[in-house]
């Protein structure tokens, strides 16, 4: 009897000559939602059913008068308490079905009704379609769940539609050559890049794929050495050369449409790198060329081998050796004591690798310096000055780790932790390895030597750790994506929730989506947001948005993107951090005329370029001292790694007076 009555309940329709106003499809699903209870769903039963029944319908009525955000404030809790209330009358106290029955269809017209207030466009009855709509209609609204988990469903079935054909298969053109891999297997200085490039060189059109502007310049000076004409193209900078055979490149600039006889890939494990591994796995299943050497690390090699085996191109493994031994000391190294010709002391932020590097200094020990934010000719400066023995020791950061060649005797690892853009984390065993393997250069030394001033334990387990393959490769956002109708961030932030499709990852689009937000802050002032693939380009367009500056920049050229801009002038800091951000403000420039075809003065943009990298130059060269940690208070020098802004002497003094 009781099931008769609900089935009475959720199929009454209303009298003759009125009019229906919700759609069947849509109270199919809150049918389902509010009519569809079982016992062992736990909930407690409510009191004074009739009375709360009555209240319901009229907070309901109320809302219609309200304003958009006093809705949307309450809508949660309305939904779960028709839920709570339809479980005391579907299982107890069905006498007040009839009453029940009406506030829902109450709820589904305030549902329907501010959906259409806040999304004219969307139609309700798309969304009472998706599966898990029933389940989510007991503590959400219709507006709710399609902000939430519509928009995501429809960009999950869109991602569905683009990778039924897996990710090789997005490269017809690729997959139609007969493509043959060499894959170059080995650790950090066993020549495998060597090997790769003397065969670049024998290329009638060939081109060099690597991670670092500093690599493809490597590149580039070796092949013109060589006698072979080369252009070199990052995104920061061009250098062509007439007749030209190969280019030397960072992974980005890979243009698919091109046909080359010979490529190169560089540093390919970077393929499951977080946010930029996408460009290796785009290089490995698209580069069009004949033949391909791969140069990469042990962990890479299995995943390789079932991608190529996927794209059905032909391989060949060549496993190489490191040319010198690495042996680890185990004593803890002493910076007062231990320093030595060849030394490279790594540590994991440019604040401290300056003042490691004006602590030695002042003891007489010359230093050369290397980080991220070093233009490549001062890079390349620092470089020589080592290399020809006139600095004696090297400081560094992880970035030393990635293919630059020094003559270094040994590593030192400073600290054992790094900051990856999210906190602090100790190195991965890959990450202590890749720099590790810097130390003892072949032609140089015999031996390499490996030690810590700290974690000497944790260095030498990692070390001796075994190599743990990489399982999953990175792949990019889909253009095709841009044609669903939400804000572009709701459209990542939906592509990136979508299940993977076997053997990849997605690249990370936090960076991408923050830019996002700071464009439609500017809303009024760019006309051009609903031209996604525009917008796209411009929040992919890679700068350092920690630097004010270099943002504020950013933003002045979206505002207007087709104006044609003047090159940056020089600036008022004359400051390491100044004539920094100043570089960047025009590699900036360069990539973003690039991306809008600006015609800029080049002459104008290298003066300026080879003026910074000389002042830059000119403040690491002639006193490191200015970098050294000082007490606030007091002025004396303080430790490199010190936890504190002011000395010991300082803090006591506070204390007592305090």
């Amino acid at each position: 009897m009781q099931d008769e009555k609900i089935a009475e309940a959720k199929g009454k329709e209303p009298k003759p000559g009125q009019q229906d106003d919700i759609p069947k499809k849509l109270w199919a699903a809150y049918e389902k939602a509010f009519f569809s209870f079982q016992p062992e769903e736990g909930r407690r039963f409510t009191r004074s059913t009739e009375k709360q029944l009555g209240q319901l319908e009229r907070r309901i009525a109320r809302k219609k008068k309200q304003e958009n955000h006093q809705v949307l404030a309450d809508m949660k809790d309305l939904h779960r308490k028709v839920a709570q209330i339809g479980y005391t009358v579907i299982l107890r106290d069905n006498k007040w079905l009839k009453k029940y029955r009406h506030v829902v269809r109450c709820l589904a017209r305030l549902d329907m009704s501010f959906l259409k207030r806040m999304a004219a466009a969307v139609v309700p009855e798309d969304i009472a379609g998706m599966e898990k709509t029933a389940a989510l209609l007991r503590s959400k609204s219709l507006y709710e769940i399609y902000k939430e988990e519509y928009m995501q469903y429809l960009v999950g079935q869109r991602i569905e539609e683009l990778m039924e054909a897996e990710p090789e298969k997005q490269y017809p053109e690729a997959r139609g050559m007969k493509r043959h891999f060499i894959l170059h297997i080995g650790p950090t200085n066993s020549g495998k890049t060597y090997e790769a490039l003397q065969r670049l060189k024998q290329a009638y059109h060939g081109i060099y794929l690597g991670p670092l502007r500093l690599l493809a310049l490597e590149v580039y000076d070796r092949m013109m050495a060589a006698g072979i004409p080369c252009n070199m193209i990052t995104g920061e900078e061009t250098i062509r050369t007439p007749g030209s055979f190969v280019q030397a490149s960072t992974i980005e600039i890979l243009d698919i449409r091109e046909v080359y006889d010979i490529a190169v890939i560089d540093e390919a494990q970077m393929m499951a790198d977080e946010n930029r591994g996408s460009f290796w796995t785009r290089a490995v299943l698209g580069i069009r060329a004949q033949e391909i050497h791969v140069c990469c690390s042990g962990t890479a090699k299995q995943l390789l081998v079932r991608m190529l085996e996927r794209c059905g191109d032909e391989y060949e493994i060549v496993r190489h050796e490191r040319n010198t031994k690495l042996e680890f000391i185990p004593e803890r190294y002493d910076m007062a004591t231990d320093v030595e010709q060849g030394d490279a002391l790594i540590a994991f932020s440019k604040k401290n690798v300056l003042a490691i590097a004006a602590a030695l200094e002042g003891r007489g020990i010359r230093a050369s310096v290397i980080y991220g934010n070093l233009p490549p000719q001062t890079r390349q400066e620092q470089v020589r000055l080592f290399t020809e023995g006139i600095n004696q020791v090297v400081v560094a950061t992880d970035a030393i780790g990635m293919g630059i060649n020094l003559p270094i005797r040994r590593v030192v690892f400073m600290n054992t932790t790094k900051f990856d853009g999210v906190g602090k984390r100790r190195l991965l065993a890959e990450e202590i390895r890749q720099i590790a393997g810097r130390a003892g250069r072949y032609g140089f030394y015999d031996t390499g030597y490996v030690q810590s001033a700290m974690d000497m334990e944790y260095v030498g387990k990692k070390l001796a750790e075994p190599f743990y393959p990489i399982r999953r490769a990175r792949v990019g956002f889909p253009e095709i994506l841009l044609d669903i109708d939400i804000e572009l961030d709701e459209i990542i932030e939906a592509w990136e929730k979508t299940g993977n499709p076997p053997m990849y990852d997605k690249i990370s689009m936090k960076e991408s989506v923050d830019k996002y937000r700071y464009l439609r802050d500017y809303r009024r002032r760019i006309p051009y947001m609903n031209d996604r693939r525009l917008v796209l380009s411009l929040i992919t367009c890679p700068f350092d948005v920690k630097d004010r500056e270099v943002l504020k920049l950013w933003l002045r050229y979206c505002e207007k993107p087709e104006k044609q801009q003047n090159c940056p002038m020089l600036p008022r800091d004359f400051s390491l951090e100044g004539l920094e951000s100043y570089y960047k403000q025009l590699d900036l420039y360069t990539q973003f005329s690039a991306r809008m075809d600006w015609v800029i003065d080049k002459d104008e943009v290298a003066a300026n370029r080879e003026w910074a990298q000389h002042e830059i130059g000119e403040l690491l060269k002639d006193d490191k001292g200015q970098f050294e940690k000082k007490c606030r208070i007091c002025g004396r020098p303080l430790a490199w790694n010190a936890a504190y802004p002011i000395c010991d002497r300082c803090y006591r003094k506070m204390g007592r007076e305090s």
